[in-house]
């Protein structure tokens, strides 16, 4: 099983991170620049306004057109209300932002790039792009996160999210926060409902170098204990771990994804990580994958603790040309489960160059 990550109260990060503090109505408290900077919602009335950020901006500015931009992102959460914009203007932007009690149901928060992919670029040194605690509603689009030490992009007990044209790359290298137990994400999501990660392309993802025993596979996107969630027509490849994670997740859709050239191998501690693996949780369907060229198990169905499963959905996927098509295991059966916890429908587990179906107890 993946580590994962453990916060523990609305103010989870302040001890973690020593980096600069905002509640939503009022300016910036001092602190290093090049931690990150949290921001708490105390007003989430619905304002439909939408706010500009540029690199040649001012946060002294109105932020209401490219003309009179802010300069940064952290100005612009610290005005933004359910119901607005925020569009991120062509430019570098070295950031990281944590946003705690954001959102309401009633209207999305929306945060895009604007007349071009903007980047966010954590240098190597701060560990997060933007994190996402206890918010609501919230739409980030069209944006290219790279060069943060421990997750890209990532939300924790949220509600209604959409990550789309994301292109996620080169994070989770080196992990500072050591207390979350992070192994390296470039889209993680945990304890939320209704999430949507769609067409997004994540790459080069995990810890670099790997350090046994706790940083040997990161993941591109890495989700547990979710619900309500689709993970449609991604491209994870080239992550030093897995191309997708489901764990102890419930009705969750993966399909039309393109997993391939991950480094599955942990077997320098007795294990495997899986191009798409799924252990635990209940009425998860994946179907219409093309998971090729892993270095490892293409597909990976587990049930390491024992839970009662049912449901899982195995359709017309194509694993081919990994070191395994798929493998199998915690179900106490060298055979296929039992149809009420494993569908196998139309798949092509052939052409891999250990086996291709793998099934141990």
């Amino acid at each position: 099983m993946k580590k994962q990550l453990v916060a523990s109260s609305v103010l989870f990060g302040i001890f973690l991170v020593s980096g600069t503090y905002y509640s939503c109505s009022n300016k910036e408290s001092g602190g290093d620049p090049e931690n990150m900077a949290w921001i708490i919602c105390t007003d989430n009335s619905l304002d439909t306004t939408t706010y500009y950020v540029s690199v040649n901006g001012n946060d002294g500015n109105s932020g209401m057109s490219p003309a009179t931009a802010f300069k940064s992102l952290v100005r612009a959460f610290t005005v933004i209300r359910p119901g607005g914009t925020i569009r991120i203007l062509p430019g570098t932007y070295n950031t990281g932002i944590g946003l705690q009690l954001c959102g309401d149901p009633a209207a999305p928060i929306t945060v895009e790039g604007y007349q071009g992919v903007p980047v966010l670029d954590g240098q190597n040194s701060i560990a997060i792009g933007i994190f996402c605690e206890g918010c609501k509603n919230m739409i980030f689009r069209n944006l290219k996160i790279q060069y943060y030490t421990d997750i890209g992009i990532g939300v924790e007990n949220g509600n209604t999210f959409l990550f789309s044209n994301l292109e996620v790359l080169e994070n989770g290298h080196a992990v500072q926060l050591t207390d979350w137990e992070l192994e390296g994400y470039g889209i993680h999501v945990d304890y939320s409902e209704n999430i949507e990660i769609r067409n997004n392309t994540v790459y080069r993802n995990g810890p670099e170098p790997q350090i046994f025993p706790n940083y040997l596979m990161g993941t591109g996107i890495n989700t547990f204990g979710n619900k309500n969630v689709v993970i449609a027509d991604n491209e994870s490849y080239r992550n030093i771990g897995g191309g997708i994670l489901v764990e102890d997740s419930y009705d969750v859709i993966v399909e039309r994804n393109n997993i391939y050239e991950n480094d599955l191998d942990a077997t320098v501690d007795e294990w495997w990580d899986g191009g798409i693996w799924l252990d635990g949780g209940e009425n998860v369907t994946i179907r219409d994958n093309n998971i090729h060229d892993n270095i490892g198990p293409g597909m990976e169905v587990s049930n390491e603790d024992n839970q009662w499963i049912q449901g899982y959905i195995l359709e017309n996927n194509k694993c081919n040309n990994n070191y395994y098509g798929i493998y199998i295991w915690g179900f106490g059966t060298t055979t296929w489960p039992d149809t009420a916890i494993i569908q196998n429908i139309n798949n092509d587990f052939t052409g891999n160059s250990v086996q291709d179906v793998w099934i141990h107890p």
